[in-house]
């Protein structure tokens, strides 16, 4: 069974560093294990109670009175409340380019007036008829292309977009949440992040759809990871790559190259960096690499997943 450190859990389990010390301090939610030096490592049966409880205090429970409940009976309050097992989606119908171009027609113009009760219906009836790829691909990618230049030409402000972002992570971070309970076709294990001071994730949220499309075993970790923390996350998880996810922002605010060198350092030599997004670095210095694979577009890394064993 692996073994995290607490920057990992919090990640995985999707529950705050501060809120996971407090509810382990005050109420033993969790009761993780020490190395030699006092650190504390947490068990997948801790991430996976850490998940139940956030979705539960989501839904308006109070974690004073659920924190020391096991697995099964925070699984059966879950249940009682109607929430549904990911294995338990309905099954995905083929949707139909004009009902693709409906959908994203709705979604905008529901923006356009500050619908967003609206929209996160719309997307939660989406991702259901639609499988993960298509939604990535087909909606999404194109949604928020159309939302930027809409900002950008000032007929969309950046309450909208942001706005919008907020209830699109919500509902592909309850998907990618969930799809951790489900067994997968396929050996291969890969990491999710951006680099340190990067907060674009949507590039990752879309590669971690793509790899629940294709039945690969996947963490997502989430932006803002620094070097040091993603060795530690793929050492104890035994990754075979790491995607990462870049924009032109990351440039601004990291030095890119630096980055680079200094996680293909601490993620081992068993693991592969795949890099993608159009974030600035000297692509053919490491290219020399053979653990290191650069992705400008999705379609590829699509294309990379479906061949993974």
């Amino acid at each position: 069974m692996s073994k995290y450190p607490i920057q990992i859990a919090s990640k995985l389990s999707g529950v705050g560093v501060h809120t996971l010390r407090a509810w382990e301090k005050r109420y033993s939610a969790v009761v993780p294990s020490r190395n030699d030096s006092g650190r504390r490592l947490y068990s997948d049966d801790d991430i996976e109670k850490l998940k139940l409880l956030s979705d539960l205090c989501s839904l308006g429970n109070n974690i004073g009175a659920i924190a020391n409940k096991n697995i099964s009976e925070l699984k059966e309050i879950l249940k009682k409340l109607g929430k549904q097992d990911f294995d338990e989606s309905p099954k995905v119908n083929e949707v139909k380019g004009q009902d693709i171009q409906d959908a994203l027609k709705n979604l905008i113009l529901a923006l356009e007036f500050y619908k967003l009760d609206v929209i996160s219906h719309e997307i939660k009836k989406i991702m259901i008829t639609m499988n993960p790829k298509d939604f990535a691909l087909k909606i999404l990618m194109p949604l928020l292309q159309e939302v930027g230049i809409r900002v950008e030409r000032g007929t969309f402000s950046i309450a909208q977009e942001h706005a919008l972002s907020s209830i699109l992570k919500f509902h592909i971070g309850h998907l990618i949440y969930k799809s951790y309970q489900t067994r997968r076709k396929k050996n291969a294990l890969v990491l999710l992040t951006t680099p340190e001071n990067e907060m674009h994730e949507f590039g990752i949220m879309m590669a971690s759809l793509l790899c629940c499309h294709h039945g690969v075993n996947f963490y997502y970790l989430g932006p803002n990871l620094p070097p040091e923390a993603l060795g530690d996350a793929a050492s104890s998880l035994e990754a075979d790559a790491v995607i990462l996810g870049t924009t032109v922002v990351t440039a601004m605010n990291t030095d890119l190259n630096d980055y680079l060198e200094r996680t293909l350092r601490h993620i081992g030599k068993k693991t592969s960096l795949w890099v993608g997004g159009n974030g600035d670095f000297d692509i053919d210095s490491f290219l020399r690499s053979k653990r290191f694979r650069y992705l400008p577009t999705i379609n590829q890394l699509d294309r990379i997943l479906a061949d993974l064993i």
